[in-house]
Formats: structure tokens, sequence, C-alpha cells
């Protein structure tokens, strides 16, 4: 009798081992697939826009949602803003500010400097919104030396905060002036995570965008800045096109900004 129930106890007990084991083989498995099958989203944001460069009908007609940066005072904003618009692609201000090093040309006649005081920023803006009405955010156009000005900065974000827009921080310089400001006065702020044509040739902007899958792979998003321009455009559009269909069997979602934010508010 002894006997007998010793070995209904270490059968009771093997049973229990194995249905743990079991279950533990389950629960990894179930987290696995769950990973595979995560969403993965990607914000694709190309800047320059404004010019009419290289690249621009390319980019505008990728057969995916994206955010084209418009840069104000430009010769064609209005006209790139409104193929944009035509091509269902979201809009931003590409808000042109200082930098520490370059010509104060590069910021063509609606650029923001760190001499300005707030009121003359606001007049700016409101200025850049005749051009660009469907705009729907702002990221900057250059600016290491405006974005570490607390003055600009805050009165960038009091502008954002009137037409409910968010912020991209290009990140041009390493500061936390605009995430600061942002924060205190409650604005959306998101930062750039990949630059993708800092070297202009089609198989690093593909590199890129397998690092931005990287990127999304840890943290769920990613956020690529891009460019349109004779140096950048056309490899960046090439680049992009190659590269939409390998990212989505990769279960990445390429979406606007908005969309982005959205998405990550409903988690």
């Amino acid at each position: 009798m002894k006997k007998s129930l010793k070995g209904i106890i270490l059968t009771f007990c093997a049973l229990i081992v194995l249905m743990g084991l079991s279950y533990s083989t389950y629960a990894e498995e179930t987290s696995t697939k769950e990973q595979v099958n995560k969403k993965l989203y990607i914000a694709v944001i190309i800047d320059d826009f404004g010019n009419q460069m290289a690249g621009t009908d390319a980019i505008a007609n990728l057969p995916i949602p994206l955010t084209g940066a418009v840069i104000p005072g430009m010769p064609y904003a209005k006209e790139d803003a409104e193929k944009l618009h035509a091509a269902g692609k979201e809009i931003i201000l590409h808000v042109p500010l200082e930098p520490i090093n370059g010509k104060p040309n590069w910021l063509g006649p609606k650029g923001i400097t760190t001499g300005m005081g707030v009121d003359k920023v606001k007049t700016t803006l409101e200025s850049a919104m005749e051009e660009i009405p469907y705009a729907l955010g702002m990221n900057n156009h250059m600016g290491s030396r405006a974005m570490q000005n607390k003055t600009i900065v805050g009165a960038l974000m009091n502008f954002a905060k009137e037409k409910g827009f968010y912020f991209v921080d290009s990140k041009t310089c390493k500061n936390d002036v605009a995430l600061a400001l942002a924060n205190e006065k409650q604005i959306t702020y998101l930062e750039r995570d990949v630059f993708l044509d800092n070297t202009p040739t089609t198989e690093y902007v593909i590199g890129q965008l397998q690092e931005a899958l990287k990127v999304a792979q840890k943290k769920g998003y990613a956020i690529v800045i891009g460019h349109v321009g004779p140096q950048k455009g056309p490899h960046t559009s090439a680049a992009l096109k190659a590269m939409i269909p390998k990212l989505q069997a990769q279960n990445v979602e390429f979406v606007t900004v908005s969309t982005l934010i959205n998405n990550l508010r409903a988690q």
C-alpha cells in the first residue's frame, strides 16, 4: 500500500512538472508569435520641399502615407504644398531656423533668427501659414543655434499650442530645450530617430531604412527624416521605393506623424 501511494505521488508530481513545462513552452511560443505579428510603425518625414527640387514628384507619388516638410518663403512653397496635399500626403512647416554654421540665405526670406523677438517670430509663422495652410505640425530646418535659444523655442511652442500642432525635433543639435518647453506648454513632441540620407547614395539610404527597422523593433516605431534635392532626393526616393515592400513584409506599417501620434495615444 505504501509503495502504491508513493507511486501515485510520484506520478502526480511528474504530471505537475510536465504541465508546467507545457505551459511554459506555450507561453514562450505565444510571446514569440505576438512579437513576430506585432505591427511596427515607421513615420517618414521628407524635408526641404518648396523649391521643386529633384525627387519632389517621385516622393509625392510614393504609395505610402508620409509627411512632407515644406520650407516657407521658398519660391515653390505653395506649389509643393498643393502637390503633396493632392497626393494625399501630410504636410508640416519646415521652419527655417538659424544654425551655428551656415549661410543666412539658406534660411530664405522667412527664416527665424535668434535676434528676433517673440512677436516677430509669430508674424513670420503666421505668414508661413498663408503659403502652407494644410500644415498639421512643425519641424526645424537647421536651427543648431536657434533650437538652443529659449525665447525662440518658446515662441515656436506657443505657436504650436495655438494651432494645435505637434512638433518634431530634427535633433540637429544635442540639447533638451525643445523637450522641456514642449512639456511645459503641453505640446505633442517627438524626436527624429534616423536621418536617411546623410550620405547621398541609394545603398546608404537602404541601410538607414534597415536601421529604422531595428529601432522600430525595439520601441514599436521609428521616425525617419530624408530630403528632396539634387544630391539626396533621387537616392532617397529610389531607396524608399525599393524598401517599402520589403519592410511591409516584416510587419512595418508606414504612417504619417499624426497617425503615429494617435496610435501611440491609443496604446
